[in-house]
């Protein structure tokens, strides 16, 4: 006959031994649930993000009372499984389904927690939890441990070192927007004012400082003062594929880090968008004439002014056929008649009538177009009141 060496009970009344231990005694030298009766945690008082592993995230819930139970029980969770103990494997299950669970496979726990208490009016918020464990460490257990503790969260207001940063004016690059040999139009401001504003919102779900910590208007173009390098190229990148351009970096040196007495430089990205806008006049190297449709970051959607067809050329096309803008007049005047080959117009300053080649497209008696001139010949650019 075989004595528990702890509670000296046999082992026929108190089950098979384990390691010298009755099943009692074995379940009480060897807890599951270690966990401390004091949880400490904290959330940025400023944007609301917490710690997770010992990394800064964003919350779920901006709502107060919400976002404090989702510290809390973030703490809690990582405090749970920092303090299970003679387990491989764990998993987190309702408070009502673990009452139910019966068959548990050897070297796995299972938990559920549930809300006692709170006090959530001020800071520090507290939060006091009753956790329950189920599990099985050994193969000869006839009883499972079923451990329950209880813990008491206390979750405080502090500022996140990103918002350290924002606050004292800390940027690591800057963005800046540029256009090439024009002038940089109020529309085109802000449409790229809006587009930063929302890739700032997805890169931030990333990068943390991704921040715009200010914005100038300057009269060159659009400053954007970026709390990290890689947010502001990512900008100037998402710039590029909508409205074309080319992108370029200086580097300035700033100081030494204190920590490490590393050089310190910030980082100016600069993105030069084309000189072509929607509506200018164009010509390429073998003299054809074309309108802008578009433009965009694959290259520029033109019309061929002499038969009206449009088609998309790539930077490159563009750079090879030298396509560049062309001085032209430009004026109005009443569609009076057509043939089939041509369109007769009026001049609606000087009342004076031309005849032009008609186009594949059809036009409108009676409705008033923009003529262009270019080198002399004339060309029709468009309807008026089209964009």
């Amino acid at each position: 006959m075989r004595f528990c060496y702890r509670c000296g009970i046999s082992e026929d009344e108190g089950g098979p031994l384990i390691n010298g231990l009755c099943q009692v005694c074995f379940r009480k030298e060897n807890p599951v649930l270690l966990i401390p009766s004091e949880i400490n945690t904290e959330l940025c008082q400023n944007c609301g993000s917490y710690k997770k592993r010992g990394v800064w995230v964003d919350p779920v819930n901006y709502e107060l009372d919400a976002l404090i139970f989702e510290v809390a029980e973030n703490a809690l969770l990582e405090a749970i499984e920092d303090s299970l103990s003679n387990v491989k494997e764990y998993e987190v299950v309702d408070w009502e389904e673990l009452e139910e669970i019966r068959n548990i496979p050897v070297g796995k726990a299972f938990i559920a927690f549930r809300v006692l208490d709170y006090h959530i009016e001020h800071f520090p918020a507290i939060v006091i939890y009753e956790v329950r464990a189920k599990a099985r460490i050994h193969e000869l257990q006839v009883e499972p441990h079923d451990e329950v503790r209880t813990t008491t969260v206390f979750v405080r207001q502090t500022v996140c070192p990103r918002c350290q940063k924002f606050l004292a004016g800390y940027y690591e690059a800057i963005l800046q927007v540029r256009v090439e040999d024009r002038k940089f139009t109020k529309e085109e401001r802000e449409e790229i004012t809006k587009l930063v504003q929302e890739k700032v919102d997805e890169i931030m779900r990333k990068d943390r400082m991704g921040f715009i910590q200010d914005t100038i208007e300057k009269e060159e173009g659009i400053d954007f003062y970026m709390g990290s390098t890689s947010a502001a190229r990512k900008l100037a990148n998402a710039i590029k594929e909508k409205y074309g351009g080319v992108i370029s970096e200086a580097y300035e040196l700033v100081g030494l880090d204190r920590m490490t007495s590393k050089e310190v430089y910030r980082t100016s990205v600069t993105i030069r968008l084309p000189k072509f806008r929607k509506g200018d006049i164009v010509e390429d190297r073998h003299g054809r004439v074309y309108r802008v449709e578009n433009v965009d970051g694959k290259g520029m959607r033109l019309k061929n002014l002499e038969t009206w067809e449009s088609e998309h050329y790539d930077w490159k096309t563009i750079k090879r056929e030298k396509i560049d803008k062309v001085e032209h007049e430009e004026r109005k005047a009443l569609l009076m008649g057509q043939t089939p080959r041509e369109a007769q117009f009026m001049d609606m300053e000087t009342y004076e009538t031309f005849e032009l080649p008609k186009p594949r497209e059809s036009l409108e008696d009676g409705q008033v177009y923009k003529i262009v001139k270019v080198k002399g010949r004339m060309y029709i650019k468009e309807k008026e009141g089209e964009k």
